[in-house]
């Protein structure tokens, strides 16, 4: 059914069937219900609003009741039912019916406002291509709508019914924290997080701040911890209190359902209109629970599959006084859901969040039917749910990023095994191509089968201006590039990365500076090009400076500082400082070598990142900086190495020794076993992190009874992939009551290690 309606769609607008021609525009009047609801009134304002403007001239939006001649109405006015419209609508949906002269806009839960929107895009040529920006030095950009001039046109409307394929709808192409909330409704999203909202006085769904990751709000530790330790996870024989990354609740306890039941009640009484409520494990990697009631249920089901039994038992507890709502609960990287005869309740949505096998710069690009793990992990939420909402990871900051065609058979894909809702986790902050992707993606998810070879050079022609002609070569180029990638990844499987050449880029480059030279003086224009500029400018300012030379690495980075003026103050590229980078990375090239360095070429990374609760930075005498990472025993995952801080630095193809500095912390001194492991975590390419070596080292009772740092010389890393993402993470393995010390780790270029201690014969390939 939903192919056909579709296929309706598309054949209407794409094809341009002639609609059903009427009287000129600004004969006519906007009506609503004598008593409506909130959104029935916002909605027929807002299109008067618009038809005032396209008509120049002033249309009203009145009551039904209090209107003649001919009218446009919307909601469930008396009009309608005697019209004859009055069959119920899906939720998210709408119809447009056309009776004489008049014309009769609905909408399924909770309103008309999607019908008076594409009324406006699909029947009168409105458009709302991008939102303001602001805070940007140069000048604020105030964004792009286009409304058509209807002064002298007749109205032309094609009758129909859509519900979109996904009832949730969310994407996070922002260049701020939160979306601009008219942008959101012009886009016909569907939001369900705290980061995307429709405008307050819509009466739109309200989202509620109770998002995901909320076992740690919905049983906090600071009220419950004291007085009930059983209600946390026993871990360790030991009840944790659970933190956003740390711990989770007992499973099988029976007043854990209820009191997040009653936790939503008060929510709900404070945000009525919200409809999505998250109960979903905590963000981390210890959210198993190890009492003797868990740990049957657990080997049965799975996490995902304890996690949904609680929403189950919740929901149960709230649908009988509020049956609209939805609540979320995540099947996330906690191993698999194994149904074992769950069935989740109906009002449980089961958010499907493969971050395993999808948030890395490979699998990003690889449409998602191409995925054979998400395939299956789909298949399997299928088996206990109707109602599957999927979790999307779609960008990286460290190039142009092609995802369009990816995307496109991607929500096709999801929309044709009804999935439905969909929320995408990508760029908070704005990346490559961040306008024309938060338009067009839009567009698909609320009609998958729309085509991208017309939707890109409509945005373009319409953002860019004189530029537009460089824009629409360069995003071809990019998805030629794409296409050479997604035909090699097929062939050759895992492994394959996505890569420009030389010539590529250099291409890419006299496009650029094309553009900006025909902008020169149209500020606004001029400002985009540069938005777009600065992904093409971080690839090449990714590699060492000795690759291009540090003369050409300074040339480029100046030319970066120039156009960063045209950045949002809140973009990624700003909050992440990568122009201080840069700059830091230029003069580590140029620098005197560190006496605590190894040698010229050595590099040193200081500082991992410490997942909270499990390690953290601290003070320490012993260390050489006076600071060092403390890893608690019994704790994977705490430290974290990532690539990004070291791997720019490294020379691709060069051999490095891998040498650690550490300490250990211990009750008792031993002799024999290993101190930690070391495993790779390679994004995008799980084959080839598990082919891997894992490095570790041993105790030395003489060496750690001292309490000083001691190295150890691992094996060696060679770089093949400078755009590699992922991290060495530590695996303590001393006992929970104890720790392990990292102060640093060491790149030491083969030709430069001058010690005796031999390098084992273990090599990483990044």
């Amino acid at each position: 059914m939903k192919k056909l309606l579709f296929l309706f769609l598309v054949l209407c607008t794409v094809l341009g069937f002639a609609g059903t021609k009427l009287d000129p525009v600004k004969s006519y009047t906007v009506v609503y219900p004598v008593k409506p609801t909130v959104q029935e009134r916002y909605a027929a304002r807002l299109l008067a609003e618009y038809l005032s403007k396209m008509t120049k001239t002033t249309i009203s939006a009145k009551r039904e009741d209090r209107a003649d001649g001919n009218v446009i109405s919307v909601g469930n006015t008396d009009l309608a039912k005697e019209a004859g419209f009055t069959k119920k609508l899906r939720l998210q949906g709408y119809a447009v019916d056309v009776k004489g002269k008049n014309v009769f806009i609905r909408g399924g839960h909770p309103g008309p406002l999607n019908g008076v929107l594409c009324f406006l895009q699909e029947d009168l040529g409105f458009r709302y291509y991008a939102e303001p920006q602001v805070e940007i030095p140069a000048g604020n950009d105030p964004g792009e709508i286009l409304i058509p001039n209807l002064s002298a046109k007749v109205l032309e409307v094609t009758p129909r019914t859509y519900t979109p394929p996904f009832e949730a709808r969310e994407l996070l192409y922002n260049y701020s924290h939160n979306s601009n909330r008219e942008a959101v409704m012009f886009f016909r999203l569907a939001p369900l997080s705290y980061l995307s909202y429709l405008p307050e006085e819509s009466g739109g769904v309200e989202n509620s701040k109770l998002f995901v990751h909320t076992y740690y709000e919905l049983i906090p530790a600071k009220k419950y911890y004291d007085s009930h330790p059983e209600y946390f996870a026993l871990q360790n024989n030991k009840r944790v209190r659970q933190t956003a990354h740390l711990g989770s609740v007992c499973y099988s306890h029976p007043e854990i359902p209820k009191l997040m039941a009653e936790y939503v009640r008060d929510l709900i009484k404070k945000t009525p209109n919200a409809r999505y409520f998250s109960i979903s494990c905590n963000d981390g990697s210890t959210t198993r629970c190890e009492c003797e009631n868990c740990k049957p249920l657990i080997k049965k089901h799975g996490l995902p599959g304890v996690q949904l039994m609680i929403a189950n038992k919740a929901a149960e507890l709230l649908v009988k006084d509020y049956p609209d709502i939805r609540l979320t609960t995540l099947v996330y990287g906690h191993g698999k859901l194994n149904t074992g005869g769950i069935t989740a309740h109906p009002n449980v949505v089961l958010f499907l969040a493969p971050i395993g096998s999808r948030n890395n710069n490979i699998q990003m690009l690889v449409p998602i039917p191409g995925n054979a793990q998400i395939v299956k992990d789909i298949e399997n939420c299928f088996k206990s749910s109707d109602n599957v909402y999927f979790w999307d990871y779609l960008e990286t900051d460290d190039m142009p990023f092609p995802t369009f065609d990816q995307f496109a058979q991607s929500v096709k894909y999801l929309a044709s095994k009804d999935i439905t809702g969909y929320f995408a986790d990508c760029t908070n902050g704005g990346k490559s191509l961040t306008p024309l992707k938060k338009w067009m993606y839009s567009q698909l998810l609320w009609n998958p089968e729309q085509d991208i070879e017309k939707l890109i050079p409509e945005f373009v022609n319409a953002f860019y201006g004189k530029a537009a002609p460089e824009m629409l070569e360069y995003i071809a180029l990019i998805r030629n590039a794409w296409k050479r990638f997604d035909t090699a990844y097929k062939s050759a499987g895992d492994g394959i990365i996505m890569s420009y050449t030389a010539d590529e880029i250099g291409k890419m480059t006299v496009l650029f500076e094309t553009a900006l030279k025909k902008t020169e003086k149209n500020p606004l224009h001029h400002g985009r090009i540069a938005r777009e500029y600065m992904p093409l400018l971080r690839l090449k300012l990714s590699a060492n400076p000795a690759v291009i030379g540090t003369e050409n690495y300074k040339k480029i980075l100046d030319q970066a500082k120039a156009l960063a003026k045209y950045i949002p103050a809140r973009s990624t590229m700003k909050r992440g400082k990568w122009i201080q980078n840069w700059e830091k990375k230029l003069a580590w090239s140029t620098r005197k070598t560190d006496p605590a360095e190894y040698s010229r070429n050595t590099v040193t990374v200081w500082k991992p990142l410490c997942a909270s609760g499990l390690a953290a930075y601290l003070n320490d005498s012993a260390a050489v900086k006076g600071k060092a990472s403390r890893h608690i025993g019994k704790k994977p995952w705490g430290i974290q190495w990532y690539y990004s801080s070291f791997l720019d630095y490294l020379m691709p193809g060069k051999e490095y020794v891998l040498r650690i500095s550490f300490r250990t912390e211990q009750k008792t001194l031993r002799e024999k076993g290993k101190v930690f492991d070391m495993w790779l975590f390679h994004h995008g390419n799980t084959m080839k992190a598990y082919k891997q070596p894992v490095f570790s080292a041993n105790f030395d009772k003489q060496k750690d009874s001292t309490g000083k740092y001691r190295t150890e010389v691992l094996g060696k890393v060679i770089v093949k992939n400078p755009l590699s993402t992922g991290m060495f993470w530590m695996n303590s393995l001393v006992n929970s009551d104890e720790a392990v010390w990292y102060e640093k780790i060491e790149f030491i270029p083969l030709e430069e290690y001058k010690e005796k201690e031999p390098v084992p014969n273990k090599t990483a390939y990044l």
